[in-house]
């Protein structure tokens, strides 16, 4: 009869432990939804577009997506993938440097326009060693994360706020 009781009283501390550990874990992680148009009061400051990298395009992780979506979306062959491995390597090395300048008062455009250059360069490489169906794959994949890499900045920015309500998400009014 004891081990009963001692077993049942050892259910209930761990249910009315993980409840504790469970309700307190999930509200660290995802604020109050309804004070959304009060960002700076959150704990953790304001996520806004303010000295981060937020309202930037993150252009080491399109090369690092191309270079994913060339191996394992277009499927080329390993030969091909060890040509163009130093394209994509100097490519991404040249963007990483002009990532810091880009963070630099009075430095975005003229950086982003050498990222930009950078991208072309890498694309006129790797028409030397893929194919034209395989680099118009590539080219399709690659607009379809610029897009969705756009999107997620708008949402960041502010811009997907009644997007937001309407799914259910929270923001605006519902």
């Amino acid at each position: 009869m004891k081990q009963k009781f001692f077993a049942i009283s050892a259910i209930a501390v761990l249910a009315i432990v993980g409840v504790f550990v469970f309700e307190h874990a999930t509200s660290a992680q995802r604020p109050d939804r309804n004070n959304q148009n009060q960002r700076g009061n959150r704990q953790g400051g304001d996520r806004g577009n303010r000295g981060g990298m937020m309202g930037m395009m993150n252009y080491v992780s399109l090369v690092d997506n191309s270079w994913i979506d060339l191996t394992f979306n277009v499927k080329v062959d390993d030969e091909t993938l060890a040509k163009a491995r130093p394209f994509y390597q100097t490519g991404r090395d040249n963007v990483a440097s002009k990532m810091e300048t880009l963070r630099q008062p009075g430095m975005r455009e003229t950086a982003t326009q050498e990222i930009q250059g950078i991208l072309k360069q890498l694309n006129t490489d790797l028409k030397e060693v893929l194919t034209e169906e395989q680099m118009a794959k590539l080219n399709e994949l690659t607009k379809k994360r610029v897009t969705e890499m756009s999107q997620r900045m708008n949402r960041w920015r502010g811009g997907g706020e009644r997007e937001r309500g309407r799914r259910g998400g929270g923001g605006g009014n519902q």
